[in-house]
């Protein structure tokens, strides 16, 4: 923990210039004492750290001092500045993340000319606001072993109240997910923040042994579980687009100029709307159940037009 300290007093120094002790005692949440050990544990390795009494005084580092790129080059900064800056959005007013944050922006202004090539957005249009709220609480129940209690809706859209035990926050295919132990359903799930409504941190709890790759292996059987194959033929005309939807492993072309995607998806309504947000582009060829239900599905889309 004191390495880590000295390590981050040292950035926050070189980042602002002049810092009293009391900033730093407050900003750590230690002593002066433990402060001005730290301050002369850090002179002793070598940094120039010098210190200007009175009012208006602090610590500063001398000029001609650069700890800027001490652990990245210009090249591999570049993109993770871009996250940092996404991230800070998102976590907002978060002292964990804040620090982390400020050791990246020392090295901001190397690289300030080259690394705007690089944009990257994980927020979501839908809610900004809220994505901030749910990150921070998330963080602060996995820090502290706090369940989550919220509202769910699921892909059936039917609302219903959650009590989890969060292990990691996953950002996958353009969402944000929470990872964790169900009281509900007794079980592991992935739960899509999106969905999520009236979050707030609940009781603590005693973390349960499970590993990562356990945990992956638990959802594949999972999701393998509501799957079914599916075979379904596309137009040439939409075959230039397939790879945005589906891995080239899964897409054949034929003799025609024809395409056909099989693969296994999940058995849900959301796989309709899926399939019919290709309009006539895509036709079901199998299974013969699923051809049904599509032909079902689009009748009664049709009655809701029909004067």
């Amino acid at each position: 923990m004191r390495a880590h300290r000295l390590l981050s007093i040292l950035i926050i120094i070189s980042q602002k210039g002049l810092v009293t002790g009391k900033e730093l005692a407050e900003h750590f949440e230690v002593s002066l004492r433990t402060i001005y050990r730290d301050i002369e544990k850090i002179s002793e390795s070598g940094v120039p750290i010098a210190a200007v009494g009175g009012k208006g005084g602090g610590y500063y580092i001398m000029e001609n001092y650069n700890i800027n790129n001490l652990f990245f080059n210009k090249d591999e900064i570049q993109p993770l500045i871009a996250v940092m800056d996404n991230l800070k959005v998102l976590f907002g007013n978060n002292p964990r993340f804040n620090d982390i944050v400020l050791k990246f922006e020392t090295l901001r202004e190397n690289t300030a000319k080259t690394y705007e090539r690089l944009s990257i957005d994980m927020s979501h249009f839908s809610m900004e606001l809220e994505l901030r709220e749910f990150l921070f609480i998330i963080n602060k129940a996995i820090e502290e072993s706090r369940v989550l209690e919220f509202e769910y809706i699921n892909r059936k859209i039917e609302c219903s109240k959650r009590v989890v035990e969060p292990i990691y926050i996953e950002f996958s295919d353009g969402h944000w997910y929470i990872i964790g132990f169900c009281r509900i359903r007794q079980d592991y799930r992935k739960f899509k923040l999106v969905r999520i409504r009236k979050m707030a941190l609940g009781e603590i709890f005693g973390k349960r042994l499970i590993s990562r790759d356990e945990l992956n292996q638990t959802f594949k059987d999972s999701y393998k579980k509501k799957c079914m194959l599916v075979t379904l033929k596309f137009t040439s005309k939409m075959g230039l687009q397939l790879s945005e939807y589906f891995s080239k492993d899964k897409i054949k072309i034929l003799d025609n100029g024809t395409y056909i995607v099989e693969g296994a998806f999940p058995e849900e309504e959301g796989l309709k709307k899926f399939i019919l947000s290709f309009g006539d582009q895509c036709e079901v060829l199998a299974p013969l159940k699923l051809r049904r239900e599509m032909l079902e599905y689009i009748k009664n889309i049709y009655t809701k037009y029909d004067d």
